[in-house]
């Protein structure tokens, strides 16, 4: 009762010279409005502090995002710089693959390869992705096309070692196949029948004569290994060359012999001296090819 009696009174006199007037307010009616500013501002002040907590983890998350929103770009680019490997990768395979087909085509009827066509065949052809939009990246299939990449690299690794092996052993049997003359010279009596150079008969003639001077160099015509020399009733000093594959070669009427039996030889190397040693009727190389123990005509065997 008592903050009822007392009371503040303000007087307010204005300078225009109007007559003044006062206010008068209880004291509890002071208290009241007191506490009603308090809270007001105690309230302003929570939502000021909420407000600005709330800007803060904004700003955070924001901040966060951004971060994310670069990492996820990086991704993106990392991504696409794979696809477009994986991409060049199917082509470089493709490109392999196609050379690997020209190669087995140019060696078809090796018989290296003859055992691997089923290998082959089953051989499925590199398709080359289209790289997709930024927007469109499939993860799945990019997986699966490195998945199938993966399983294609040993498989062409096999067929190249097999290509390789059925090349080498091409050049091997290059190498051991006679192909050039045995002494330089021209050919002065065939291979087959014909008038005996001792008479009148016919007579099979199992080689061809090469006339060359005497001692003229006598060269191993393909790779091989010297199986006999000596001297042989007719063939006089010959010497003759198993060069595999069924091949073999003899060199006869020597003036000398370069080689001995058992001796590696390559093509071209020197290994004897034309003379007219044997059944002769003068200097000459009595040249002959056998194929499986099968007389050839050598001719054949010449380029």
């Amino acid at each position: 009762m008592k903050d009822e009696k007392e009371k503040f009174t303000m007087m307010v006199i204005p300078h225009s010279g109007k007559a003044t007037f006062a206010i008068s307010v209880s004291l509890k009616t002071l208290k009241i409005a007191g506490g009603l500013l308090a809270a007001i501002f105690l309230i302003s002040m929570i939502f000021a502090t909420n407000i600005y907590i709330s800007r803060n983890k904004f700003k955070n998350k924001a901040e966060e995002l951004s971060a994310v929103a670069k990492d996820y770009n990086a991704l993106q680019n990392q991504l696409e710089f794979f696809m477009k490997k994986t991409s060049d990768l199917e082509e470089k395979m493709a490109q392999i693959e196609k050379l690997d087909a020209d190669l087995r085509d140019l060696l078809a009827n090796d018989p290296v390869l003859k055992n691997s066509a089923t290998i082959q065949s089953s051989k499925t052809a590199t398709k080359r992705t289209t790289l997709p939009s930024r927007g469109s990246i499939d993860r799945e299939r990019f997986i699966n096309k490195l998945e199938v990449l993966e399983e294609k690299i040993p498989e062409e690794e096999q067929s190249l070692k097999e290509l390789k092996d059925a090349v080498i052993q091409r050049i091997d049997l290059i190498a051991h196949t006679p192909t050039i003359y045995p002494v330089q010279g021209e050919i002065t009596s065939d291979f087959g029948y014909r008038r005996s150079p001792f008479g009148t008969r016919q007579e099979f003639h199992d080689g061809v004569d090469i006339g060359a001077s005497y001692g003229t160099t006598v060269v191993a015509t393909a790779d091989g290994m010297v199986t006999f020399t000596g001297y042989q009733a007719g063939y006089g000093r010959t010497v003759t060359i198993s060069h595999g594959y069924g091949l073999e070669t003899s060199y006869c009427h020597n003036s000398s012999i370069l080689v001995k039996a058992g001796q590696q030889v390559k093509k071209g190397q020197a290994i004897a001296k034309v003379g007219n040693s044997g059944r002769s009727t003068g200097p000459h190389l009595h040249y002959m090819v056998k194929l499986n123990g099968q007389l050839q005509d050598p001719k054949n065997y010449l380029e």
